[in-house]
């Protein structure tokens, strides 16, 4: 019984970490290629950015906005300041551009404040975007290009980070690796069942399938996915690109991952409906396996750990397997403790997955117990 819980948990992870992505790929190049779509804009794209203590960045962030072509679409920008206390809502205001509609309605919560900039949004087509997401040039007309096909019903974009360390090994070194795994996936999901769901930094929805998500849950998530529930397709587009600065803090990665955690367990037992592979077809395998496996990814490694203890007496793979598990944990641990061993890339690989992987379980726990994180507060780096 021990050792079957043993290979289970291994051939689980094994799956996730690299079998679904491989069966995946493969799966995406037997399916013929969809003609590259043609350039296309509404008649009115409105962004919507949701803030909260954002007057370092905010500024940056619209102007960035207001240059982006726009494919001749008239564009409007609603910001909503959630009870910032650092004068964003003002900062924003003195733009002075007609285009931007601000809203300070105090500590609300992200939910509630989206609901309320929804209400205001005009366009055609919402473009979703974080406060701190900078977006290059050509990702606006990149998003839109896809709504010309009636199947499409919300388009995400493509994330790099920059911070302290992405260049050097650490935390934003393991981000940015995790991110370009991520979206290698994205791609190939587009191709063939659609995207699975949407990355905040930045994606585009049609207005008319988008509702305000309930508080206490992943907005990304619960917006993208309106799409599919709708019978359209969420695509990937890899030329709508965005740039977030990342943090090398510990304490603040790990509090911004637990409440992703219990974020997305809420959002994804909501629609457990998308699951069903009768509906759903591929997009549902791709949802188990992206996401929910993914998720149970904590589960299966302290699994695999206390079996692989009480198996060390049957044999050298298990004492082998054992050291290597060990090693890889002690490695973690000192890496989290010592910043500058996280510079070593491979200490800081190993302290990134230990710190993600026990922010899920421990989001999880939340999740189970009932507890709901309604307010945020984005972790910020300055760039080295």
């Amino acid at each position: 019984m021990i050792e079957a819980l043993f290979w289970m948990s291994a051939l689980a992870l094994i799956y996730s970490f690299a079998g679904y992505g491989m069966v995946l790929l493969v799966l995406s190049r037997l399916r013929p290629a969809r003609p590259a779509p043609k350039a296309w804009a509404p008649p009115r794209v409105s962004f919507l950015v949701a803030a909260h203590n954002e007057a370092a960045v905010i500024d940056e962030k619209l102007r960035n906005t207001l240059a982006l072509d726009a494919g001749g679409a008239e564009v409007q920008i609603v910001v909503v300041s959630d009870g910032s206390t650092d004068g964003t809502a003002d900062v924003a205001r003195a733009i002075g551009d007609p285009r931007i509609t601000v809203l300070d309605p105090g500590r609300v919560g992200k939910a509630a404040a989206l609901r309320l900039g929804l209400e205001r949004c005009s366009g055609d087509v919402v473009v979703f975007s974080d406060a701190n997401a900078i977006l290059a040039d050509g990702t606006l007309t990149a998003l839109l290009r896809h709504f010309a096909d009636p199947e499409v019903g919300g388009v995400c974009g493509q994330i790099t980070v920059k911070g302290a360390g992405t260049g050097k090994g650490g935390l934003g070194f393991s981000e940015g690796l995790f991110w370009r795994y991520d979206q290698a996936l994205k791609r190939a999901e587009s191709r063939l069942g659609g995207t699975v769901s949407a990355q905040g930094s930045v994606y585009a929805m049609r207005r008319e399938l988008v509702t305000a998500p309930e508080p206490g849950s992943a907005d990304d998530f619960v917006i993208s996915v309106q799409a599919v529930a709708e019978g359209k397709r969420l695509v990937f587009e890899p030329l709508a690109c965005t740039t977030e600065i990342v943090t090398e803090s510990v304490e603040s990665e790990m509090r911004r991952r637990i409440r992703s955690a219990e974020l997305s367990w809420r959002a994804m037992m909501a629609w457990t409906g998308l699951m069903n592979p009768f509906r759903h077809g591929w997009y549902a395998w791709q949802l188990v396996s992206h996401k929910l496996i993914r998720r149970l990814n904590p589960l299966f490694l302290v699994v695999l750990l206390l079996t692989n203890l009480a198996l060390l007496a049957n044999g050298w793979v298990y004492v082998l397997t054992g050291l290597c598990q060990l090693g890889f944990y002690a490695l973690a641990l000192a890496a989290l403790a010592d910043p500058r061993l996280r510079r070593f890339k491979p200490a800081g690989i190993a302290a990134f997955f230990v710190l993600a992987h026990v922010a899920m379980a421990a989001g999880f726990a939340r999740y189970a117990a009932g507890r709901k994180s309604t307010l945020w507060t984005p972790s910020r780096e300055t760039e080295a």
